[in-house]
């Protein structure tokens, strides 16, 4: 989803907001819960901060508390009920062995979570990318193939706003996308070579409604000599995308 700037002020980081979303992404992928210790050693952060902050959560509903462990709350499940918006639920969950089987390696789904790229689906056999789809760890928006591929497909004004917004320590990776963009713009396709995980290559493509409306981005993963057939993986997956029979008839 592209972000909402107001009065053309880019979104930038909070302090506070920031650190919210920490607690809760600690908290979402541990079952049995986190203590107020151990989720402010996770945090790196003085427990008597987290505490206050752990406070308000209990208190909203995005925490709840059990046997001192905290765990995720009702309150992020409402919402994503009330808003009926998720991308993982517009997904054909039989795409990615559909893709998986024709290109011959792994394969990631990943949407845009605020100035980050999550996976939330993988199938093939790259234990450091099935680690991220099956936690949903936040990536780079920058320098990954998907999030390359999601920030071509948005419009200008916000993918301005979201480069504007990027750290100094992320600026080679926006220097780097800038200059690939034509090229992205003219393919449909954005390639991560090696820069992330040494001898791991990828390229990605957009993934669309039916409607034409973006969702987020398609990845193939190769290694090694599957370097060399990249841009014919990516045009496979541009097929068998716009084949589905779901398959978008008018891009926005």
């Amino acid at each position: 989803m592209p972000l909402v700037t107001l009065d053309a002020v880019p979104p930038r980081h909070h302090r506070t907001v920031d650190r919210l979303a920490a607690i809760l992404d600690a908290v979402a992928p541990v079952p049995q819960g986190l203590t107020l210790a151990a989720l402010a050693d996770r945090l790196g952060a003085p427990k008597s901060s987290v505490h206050e902050l752990v406070n308000g959560l209990l208190a909203t509903g995005y925490l709840v508390e059990r046997d001192h462990r905290l765990s995720l709350g009702p309150a992020p499940f409402v919402l994503t009920l009330s808003g009926n918006r998720l991308a993982a639920q517009e997904i054909d969950r039989d795409l990615l062995p559909r893709i998986h089987d024709a290109v011959g390696c792994s394969v990631l789904i990943g949407i845009q979570v605020g100035m980050s790229l999550v996976y939330i689906d993988q199938i093939g056999e790259e234990p450091a990318l099935e680690f991220a789809a099956r936690n949903h760890n936040r990536r780079s928006l920058y320098g990954t193939a998907s999030g390359k591929a999601i920030l071509a497909c948005l419009p200008g004004v916000d993918m301005d706003a979201l480069l504007h917004s990027a750290t100094s320590s992320e600026q080679v990776e926006v220097d780097r996308f800038l200059a690939e963009l034509p090229d992205i713009r003219a393919t449909g396709l954005a390639y991560n070579l090696g820069l992330t995980i040494p001898d791991v290559y990828s390229v990605a493509t957009a993934l669309r409604r039916p409607d034409g409306a973006l969702i987020g981005a398609v990845c193939a993963v190769a290694r090694g000599t599957l370097r060399e057939r990249l841009s014919d993986i990516g045009h496979q997956m541009q097929e068998l995308l716009a084949g589905r029979s779901d398959a978008p008839t008018t891009p926005k």
